[in-house]
């Protein structure tokens, strides 16, 4: 039986819709909504990593679409594209409350993460956290694994690893873990993977 669960947070514990974000920037920019995220992308890798800080990303990506709002307007519209999963959330809940140790681990950046930490409650379950930005690596790369396990006190052969990328899965496994992919559309079929770990 595991006795920890380590966690991907989007689309598995929130949902994530960039449209929101471009939509709200692009009448301030002189590209089209669909164009911003295209042009976007390729730089949030490095503030996913840590080479770019929020202030350097928001100038960079307004430099690209040519915004010319206000950067605080970019940050909040940039950082509300999310939605709670509610049945995840009602299971992490429950294993919460059964003692669980519960952790995260994703890609994802210090924008993003001061938002949903403050828009969810659900986070301030969690016992511990690894984030791209912090350590400089992204999944699948197996290195953030070994930080994983040199960092949270867990044991991989016990831990339940969840994502929504096979990938991930994959490097997951291969670092230990009881690794189980998610999709929210089969929530319960999910819930049935786990009860047979």
């Amino acid at each position: 039986m595991p006795d920890t669960y380590l966690f991907d947070i989007g689309n598995v514990i929130i949902s994530v819709d960039f449209t929101r974000a471009a939509d709200k920037i692009s009448s301030l920019a002189s590209v089209a909504p669909e164009e911003i995220m295209p042009l976007v992308s390729p730089l949030m890798i490095d503030l996913e990593l840590g080479r770019l800080g929020p202030d350097a990303f928001i100038e960079a990506a307004s430099g690209r679409i040519g915004y010319t709002g206000d950067p605080e307007y970019f940050r909040t519209s940039f950082a509300d594209i999310f939605e709670l999963n509610s049945p995840m959330a009602s299971f992490i809940e429950a294993l919460k409350a059964r003692g669980k140790p519960l952790y995260l681990l994703s890609n994802t950046n210090q924008i993003h993460v001061e938002f949903f930490e403050a828009a969810f409650p659900v986070f301030g379950l969690f016992d511990g956290a690894i984030y791209s930005h912090e350590v400089g690596l992204m999944k699948p790369d197996p290195a953030i694994f070994e930080v994983v396990k040199s960092t949270l006190p867990i044991n991989p052969s016990k831990t339940v690893y969840i994502d929504d990328l096979p990938a991930n899965c994959e490097a997951g496994r291969a670092a230990g873990f009881l690794a189980v992919p998610y999709a929210a559309a089969r929530h319960d079929e999910f819930l049935e993977t786990l009860s047979g770990i």
